[in-house]
C-alpha cells in the first residue's frame, strides 16, 4: 500500500447493520450547495429575504447559493486568537438571515452565544454543521436550519442532509439526479483505491475526474438528490470509527505541535471532533510547508482559495493557514510521520537552510 497522506477519499465507513436516522424535518441532496439552496428557497416560501450576514473564512461555494437567489451578501470577520475562532458579528445587523459555523469541528461558545442572541432578535439562522457533523452536540438546538455535507467525512460518492428544526419543510424535496457527478466520483475513487492498495494505475487519471466532478457540480447544483445507496450509506456511516480515531489523531497533532514557535494550533475539548486540524502558519511560511509536506507524499488542503465573489477585507485565516489530516484512513504512526515532517521543515528553516 502506498504511504501518502490526504487528498480524496476512495471507501466509505460502514457500519454493517447500522442505519442512523433523523429525528427533525430533512431532506437528503448532493451536496452542501445543494441543500443551502433548497434551505434558502423553504425560506422564502414564506418570507422574503433581502440579505445575508455570514463569516469573512468561508468556501465561495456558501456564498453562490446566497447569490444565486437575489439575496445581498455581508460579511462579519473571523480570526483565530489564541486558539479559539472569534466572530465580529453586530447583533445590531439589519441582515435577515445569519449563517454561522463552527471551524472544523471545534467547539465555539461565542457561536452559540450569537445564535441565541440573534434568535433573540427574531433573525432566521442557517447552521452549517459540516465541520461540527460528528461533535457533542453537532448543531446549536436553537437554528432554524442546519445542514451538513457528509463527503467531507468519508468516502460517499456525493450526499449532504438538510434539517429543519420547526414543522415540514414549504417546498417540496428534489426532484432529480445529477448521475454523471455520481459515477464520475464513483469511478475516481474506484481507481484511487487500486492506486493506494495495489499501486495500480496513474494518480493523473482519477485526480481528473475527480476535478471534472466538481465542474459538473458547478454548473448543475440545484435541487438535486441522492441515489438510494448514496442515502444508505450515508444513514449507515461507522461514526464510532470515525470519531475515535480523529479524536486520537487530532490530539497526537496538537501536543506534539503546540512548542513550534511560529505554529498555532486550536485547543481541543473531548467533545470536538475535528473534520481537519487547522494550524495558522506566521510569517507567511504556510505555501513553503504545504509544498515541504507534499514533497513529502502528505497533502494537506488550505482552506479555502479566495475567489471573486470573497469581497472581504480580513484575509489573514485564506492566507496563513494550513488543514492537517486527521481523519479515518490513518494512525498514531501516521500523524507522528507529520508533526516529525513539521518539526523537521522548522528545523532547517531555523538553520537558514532551504527547505526542499
Amino acid at each position: 500500500m502506498r504511504s501518502e497522506i490526504g487528498s480524496e477519499f476512495w471507501e466509505t465507513d460502514i457500519a454493517k447493520g447500522e442505519e442512523r436516522e433523523i429525528g427533525s424535518a430533512h431532506q437528503y441532496l448532493l451536496s452542501g450547495r445543494t441543500a443551502l439552496d433548497l434551505i434558502i428557497k423553504d425560506i422564502q416560501a414564506s418570507e422574503p429575504i433581502g440579505s445575508v450576514a455570514m463569516p469573512s473564512y468561508c468556501c465561495h461555494t456558501m456564498i453562490q447559493p446566497f447569490m444565486d437567489n437575489g439575496i445581498d451578501v455581508e460579511f462579519y470577520n473571523v480570526r483565530l486568537q489564541k486558539g479559539r475562532y472569534t466572530y465580529e458579528v453586530d447583533v445590531e445587523t439589519s441582515c435577515d438571515v445569519i449563517l454561522i459555523m463552527k471551524y472544523f469541528g471545534f467547539a465555539s461558545e461565542i457561536a452559540d452565544q450569537s445564535i441565541e442572541e440573534f434568535r433573540k432578535r427574531g433573525k432566521i439562522i442557517i447552521e452549517d454543521a459540516t465541520h461540527s457533523w460528528f461533535s457533542d452536540p453537532p448543531n446549536h438546538r436553537k437554528s432554524n436550519y442546519v445542514y451538513s455535507s457528509l463527503r467531507k467525512w468519508t468516502g460517499v460518492t456525493g450526499g449532504a442532509i438538510a434539517l429543519k428544526s420547526s414543522g415540514p419543510f414549504e417546498i417540496n424535496g428534489p426532484d432529480r439526479l445529477n448521475l454523471r457527478y455520481i459515477e464520475l466520483r464513483r469511478k475516481a475513487a474506484r481507481l484511487k483505491k487500486q492506486f493506494i492498495e495495489e499501486g495500480i494505475g496513474e494518480k493523473k487519471i482519477f485526480l481528473t475526474m475527480f476535478n471534472k466532478a466538481e465542474e459538473l457540480l458547478d454548473k448543475d447544483y440545484k435541487g438535486c438528490g441522492v441515489p438510494a445507496s448514496v442515502e444508505t450509506g450515508i444513514k449507515s456511516l461507522d461514526r464510532e470509527k470515525i470519531i475515535k480515531a480523529r479524536k486520537e489523531n487530532s490530539k497526537i497533532l496538537i501536543e506534539g505541535l503546540k512548542d513550534i514557535k511560529g505554529v498555532e494550533s486550536v485547543a481541543l475539548s473531548d467533545k470536538d471532533v475535528p473534520l481537519f486540524v487547522p494550524i495558522r502558519i506566521a510569517k507567511g511560511k504556510r505555501n513553503e510547508l504545504q509544498q515541504y509536506l507534499i514533497d513529502n507524499s502528505i497533502y494537506c488542503p488550505i482552506h479555502w482559495p479566495l475567489t471573486d465573489v470573497h469581497a472581504i477585507k480580513e484575509r489573514d485565516l485564506y492566507n496563513n493557514c494550513l488543514s492537517l489530516i486527521c481523519d479515518q484512513r490513518y494512525n498514531s504512526e501516521d500523524m507522528g510521520r507529520i508533526v516529525g515532517l513539521i518539526k523537521a521543515f522548522y528545523k532547517q528553516a531555523g538553520r537558514g537552510r532551504r527547505v526542499h
